[in-house]
């Protein structure tokens, strides 16, 4: 902030700069989710007890939102951890922040294609292949942000920047696994592989947090 000779204060450009980046991506975020709300749609039925069909194809798009709901907060809260920190803004950090928000974007368009084709391979496939983008370019804003000591957010040490890396890699990890094995033709196990992320993030949680680092400063 900086204050006039009446000892008012405003924003300086850098500041109005940084705030605007970091606001357009929770737009970004927060359209993203209503847009994949937009999918459900009552099913039609044909008769007043109800048609099992109808209902079964409703509960796969049901799914399909709920396991994206969850996908797309643990990336908008590592977004938040990556760049809560921030108190400089430049141009490299604002091009590979818009990189990471294409992929998020599209997340709608792969919810509705796996939730409208919960048994074929490539809807789920396609799905897993933007979740592994969306956690690789998470991890480029990472090493971005943290990069030449970390200047843009006051400091941080080597073994800090590999820590926060890896656990912004730990979903694309996931769903890495996931592709793999739709690679051996086994859909049903695939569809599991985001049961992996909690217990990669505890690994990278347990053998590459710095020693001495507090939660607050961990998150």
């Amino acid at each position: 902030m900086a204050r006039d000779q009446k000892g008012t204060t405003h924003e300086t450009l850098e500041e109005r700069m940084l705030h605007r980046l970091l606001f357009f991506t929770d737009a970004v975020f927060a359209i993203v989710l209503t847009l994949m709300v937009l999918d459900l749609k009552p099913p039609p039925f044909a008769n007043p007890l109800g048609d099992a069909h109808a209902i079964n194809g409703m509960a796969s798009r049901l799914f399909a939102l709920a396991l994206s709901f969850a996908v797309i907060a643990i990336f908008w809260l590592a977004h938040l951890i990556s760049t809560r920190r921030l108190i400089h803004f430049d141009w490299p950090t604002a091009f590979v922040n818009l990189l990471f928000l294409f992929p998020i974007s599209l997340l709608p368009f792969a919810t509705a294609w796996y939730g409208q084709s919960f048994q074929a391979p490539f809807p789920w496939g396609f799905y897993c292949s933007i979740l592994v983008i969306i956690s690789t370019l998470n991890v480029a804003l990472v090493l971005v942000v943290s990069r030449g000591r970390g200047r843009l957010v006051g400091g941080v040490t080597p073994a800090e920047v590999r820590y926060r890396a890896a656990r912004a890699a730990s979903p694309g990890v996931a769903f890495a696994a996931g592709l793999a094995v739709l690679f051996a033709h086994d859909l049903a196990l695939s569809e599991l592989c985001w049961v992996l992320i909690g217990p990669i993030s505890l690994i990278v949680e347990r053998t590459m947090k710095p020693r001495g680092e507090t939660l607050a400063e961990a998150a």
